[in-house]
């Protein structure tokens, strides 16, 4: 993400989480095309310049919405110990609508915006990954599933539960979700 920083008076915190707010806002309701800089200023209550002064584009403007996101209410408490708290913290996360809208806006960027999808992949979702593949491998050294279970077919299982959830269409429950995720993992031999 670049910033610009061009000297002059001190930038006002209010006004970049109000930016990054709307665009946050802009880009679930409207997807990244339709989140425009002046939209997203207006939505702020900013003049553009303000806008360009932060932010040198749309997509790092929106890459840091996405990492602002993570701090506010689309991402998940805390870290995951094991697979079973892993599993109820994804579930909780999956039946959020704003999430869910916002993870769909993301995928129907990677068309248009692919700097701004592989950004989000490489910033936030793969350490994100690297953490699940790392709590599978545990599971496994713990006797949960089967010795020779791949901790890369769990990392895909868990992974693709964004996927199980916007292709279906409907809105489901943390409780839906985590049934559904605890099935596949059963599936694959879990204990």
């Amino acid at each position: 993400m670049s910033r610009v920083d061009r000297g002059g008076r001190p930038r006002d915190p209010a006004n970049d989480a109000s930016i990054l707010d709307a665009a946050l806002d802009l880009l679930i309701e409207r997807g990244a095309a339709g989140a425009s800089i002046e939209a997203i200023a207006r939505r702020a209550g900013v003049a553009k310049l303000t806008v360009y002064r932060r932010w040198q584009s749309k997509e790092d403007l929106l890459m840091a919405a996405l990492e602002h996101a993570r701090s506010t209410d689309t991402d998940t408490p805390k870290t995951a110990r094991s697979i079973d708290e892993l599993v109820e913290l994804i579930a909780e996360l999956l039946s959020r609508p704003r999430f869910q809208a916002l993870m769909a806006r993301v995928i129907g960027a990677s068309v248009d915006y692919p700097k701004l999808v592989n950004a989000y992949t490489t910033r936030y979702l793969q350490p994100r990954l690297s953490a699940l593949a790392d709590t599978a491998q545990q599971a496994i050294d713990d006797g949960r599933f089967p010795p020779d279970t791949d901790p890369n077919a769990i990392q895909d299982i868990l992974a693709s539960s964004i996927g199980i959830v916007l292709l279906r269409g409907e809105d489901m429950t943390a409780e839906q979700i985590e049934h559904r995720l605890r099935t596949l993992l059963r599936q694959m031999g879990y204990r």
